[in-house]
């Protein structure tokens, strides 16, 4: 197996807990599950959300495990040059097909909103080049250097 097949399995796998994480929590009469990760090193949230068989929503908790699936795959799918992505979104119908969108460029909405030094933390785990850093995090990052003693 070369090493781009273990990387592919070492993600997949990381979804699969993921994806069976937040089907454990599916509360009866579910048609399809909407899950928001946005994670930085120190700090993650995420919001669960369910469409019943009717179309009525409601909300749910992901289990600690898909936390933890999510934070193995950040680091599984970080690209030397690209770093890895902030915030996955996960949707599956109840016959558990999915589909998966993992951003690395758009500023994640967290709430509350983090301080910069988190992005500062996760650019020195997840290295990007300047030409895969966009606007948004150089002026976080200029931000938290800004605010180091």
């Amino acid at each position: 197996m070369t090493k781009s097949e273990m990387e592919l399995d070492e993600q997949s796998r990381c979804i699969q807990e993921a994806l069976q994480g937040l089907v454990s929590r599916a509360p009866e009469g579910w048609s399809e599950l909407r899950y928001a990760y946005r994670s930085t090193v120190g700090f993650s949230n995420s919001d669960l959300e369910f469409t019943m068989r009717d179309g009525s929503k409601e909300a749910g908790t992901a289990p600690v495990a898909v936390f933890d699936a999510l934070d193995d795959l950040r680091h599984a799918m970080h690209e030397l040059e690209k770093g890895t992505w902030f915030t996955a979104l996960i949707t599956a119908d109840s016959s558990l097909r999915y589909r998966t969108n993992f951003d690395y460029d758009s500023e994640p909405h967290f709430v509350p909103q983090i301080n910069a030094a988190s992005y500062l933390e996760d650019m020195r785990h997840f290295p990007r080049t300047e030409e895969n850093t966009p606007d948004w995090l150089r002026r976080r990052l200029a931000e938290a250097q800004n605010e180091a003693p």
